[in-house]
C-alpha cells in the first residue's frame, strides 16, 4: 500500500497541537467503510482461528442458516474462508445446477449482479459464507480477496448470540425475501 491517504472525519474539533491516535476499533470502522463488498488485491493469509464461534441451523422455509453461537462486535472478521474457482468456460453448467445459487462472482471491478452475466469466474466460498441468508437489513457484509482466493465475512453491526447472521445478495433475487 504504497503511498496511502486515509481521510478522517472527526467528531469534535481537533486543536492543533492535539495528537491523534487510531485505535483498532478505528480502524476496523476504516476497513468497513473502504472495502465493503468490494475486491481487494491484498494478499491475506487463510487460517483455521479465523472465525467466530458459528453454528448451522435449519432457519424453517428459508432452508439452512447461519447462527451466531457468541456475541459479535461490529468490525469484527467472523470467518476468512478459502475459495474454490469456477472457471468462466465452467460457468454456463455449473450457474444451471444448485451449486449456481451459492456461488460468489470472482472478478475485480465486477459486482454480484454480474454473475447474471455467466461472463468470468465465479468461486464457491469453502466456509460458511455460502450459507449465509439474505436480508435487506444485514448485520454481515464480505470482501473479496481475488488474488488470494479467500473471502472475507465482517459483520456491519453488533450481533448476539442465537441471532442468524445476514448478508445483502446485492443482486436481483430468484425467490421472494421473507
Amino acid at each position: 500500500m504504497d503511498n496511502l491517504a486515509i481521510e478522517l472525519i472527526a467528531r469534535r474539533v481537533i486543536q492543533p497541537s492535539e495528537k491523534l491516535a487510531i485505535n483498532s476499533q478505528a480502524a476496523l470502522w476504516f476497513r468497513l467503510e473502504s472495502l465493503m463488498h468490494e475486491t481487494s488485491r491484498a494478499d491475506v493469509v487463510v487460517r483455521s482461528t479465523d472465525r467466530v464461534p458459528l453454528r448451522i441451523a435449519s432457519m424453517g422455509s428459508k432452508g439452512r442458516g447461519v447462527v451466531a453461537e457468541r456475541d459479535i462486535v461490529a468490525g469484527e472478521l467472523v470467518e476468512r474462508a478459502p475459495v474454490l474457482i469456477v472457471p468462466e468456460a465452467d460457468r454456463a453448467g455449473v450457474d444451471r445446477t444448485n451449486l449456481g445459487n451459492y456461488i460468489f462472482m470472482w472478478e475485480h471491478d465486477t459486482v454480484a449482479e454480474d454473475l447474471y452475466t455467466q461472463s468470468g469466474r465465479a468461486a464457491v466460498v469453502l466456509g460458511v459464507a455460502s450459507l449465509i441468508n439474505h436480508s435487506g437489513d444485514p448485520n454481515c457484509d464480505f470482501v473479496r480477496y481475488i488474488d488470494a482466493l479467500a473471502l472475507d465475512l465482517v459483520a456491519i453491526r453488533d450481533i448476539k448470540a442465537g441471532e442468524e447472521l445476514t448478508i445483502d445478495y446485492g443482486l436481483t433475487l430468484w425467490f421472494t425475501p421473507q
